[in-house]
């Protein structure tokens, strides 16, 4: 069997997480069926967090909607809630449910359902372990285990795995080297896989997912069938065409700068996430954008989008690439939330395998004399 020492690992540190997942079940329900008044439930089962916010999107009314049971009379709360259900009590949803530590059932997530499925095909984790692993044995690649966490928050595992033997030198110098890799993001009800790849120099890692496959419960593409086959193929044979697709990508940046724009759209990553300046020192340290004002000599905040897309940052693309790359790919050295690392290393993918850069065959300034035809005047 090849693979021994990472199929064991894998093993070895999803059971305690696998005994603990036990306690969820899925169950499929009509919108009709839920009590609405201080909060959402469905048959005494409270729903919690990114469940209420998904029904109450299908209802098609504001997050904060439940607040109102406060300001209304109990008769006109009754009215509301009976109405609001009516027109939408049909639409049937997946709910996934957890049994919390004093015995009692909670709705920790929703998801739509999709008549036109012929069968729910419902996710089954240690199904896709199973696949995981039994392609890992038959796989003729070396593999290492590059990461394997749990996120509590969305019940989901992040498993990444370097094949050893990738090595990509994408300038052909022997110094820049890549190696590739896979991960897969799945839980009961959504599953993911991308390739992955690292810059050994630095360890730094991006997750391309325009090359991947994602899906849930709510539609059609979610069944084991396809996901087994996504499973097997990026394992057992992987793909011919991504290092050459790398080597492009990797010089494409290398030849280009970023524009001020496109600066920007990282920078919103971090202050969008600000919460209680949590990421302030990474805003301050790594997005400074005082260079571009004193350059332009003008109130860069007020300029349009179309602007700042023209606007030349002096960065080289590649450069800034591997700094997103690094942040997101260091925790000992930048303090970020996992969920957040993980979304920056496809953000920082995007920019790698972006097809055409603001920047990209924009003529230079030059002053033309061009002469004034009798006509113009």
């Amino acid at each position: 069997m090849n693979n021994q020492k990472v199929i064991q690992q894998i093993q070895e540190q999803t059971a305690p997480v696998m005994e603990k997942m036990a306690n969820r079940t899925v169950r499929e329900f009509r919108m009709g069926d839920l009590e609405i008044d201080n909060g959402v439930s469905l048959r005494g089962m409270p729903l919690r967090g990114k469940a209420v916010r998904n029904v109450l999107t299908n209802l098609r009314v504001k997050s904060n909607f439940t607040d109102l049971f406060h300001k209304m009379t109990p008769e006109d709360w009754r009215v509301v809630s009976h109405k609001l259900k009516q027109a939408e009590g049909e639409t049937k949803m997946y709910a996934k449910i957890f049994v919390n530590d004093q015995g009692e059932q909670e709705i920790i997530d929703t998801f739509n359902h999709n008549d036109k499925k012929k069968s729910t095909d419902e996710g089954d984790v240690q199904q896709y372990l199973d696949w995981i692993t039994s392609s890992l044995a038959e796989s003729e690649k070396d593999y290492s285990l590059k990461g394997l966490n749990f996120d509590s928050n969305k019940e989901v595992f992040n498993l990444t795995l370097l094949d050893a033997n990738s090595d990509t030198d994408v300038f052909g110098t022997g110094i820049d080297m890549w190696k590739m890799g896979e991960r897969f993001t799945f839980g009961g009800l959504q599953f993911s896989y991308a390739p992955f790849f690292e810059r050994l120099i630095c360890s730094n890692g991006n997750t391309a997912t325009e090359y991947g496959f994602a899906s849930n419960i709510s539609q059609a593409k979610f069944n084991n069938k396809r996901i087994q086959t996504t499973i097997e193929k990026a394992l057992k044979y992987g793909s011919e065409t991504l290092p050459a697709q790398l080597q492009q990508a990797v010089q494409h940046l290398r030849n280009n700068n970023v524009s001020m724009a496109e600066f920007y759209d990282y920078r919103r990553f971090f202050e969008s996430r600000n919460e209680n300046d949590k990421y302030m020192r990474i805003i301050n340290e790594y997005f400074n954008d005082q260079p571009f004002y004193q350059s332009y000599g003008v109130n860069v905040n007020e300029k349009s989008r179309k602007w700042k897309s023209t606007a030349n940052t002096g960065i080289n693309a590649y450069d800034f690439f591997n700094m997103l790359t690094f942040i997101a790919s260091h925790p000992e050295k930048v303090m970020m939330d996992l969920t957040d690392r993980t979304n920056l290393q496809i953000q920082a993918s995007n920019l790698l395998f972006k097809r055409e850069l603001d920047l990209e065959d924009v003529a230079t300034p030059v002053k033309v004399l061009y002469p004034r035809h009798s006509s113009m005047n």
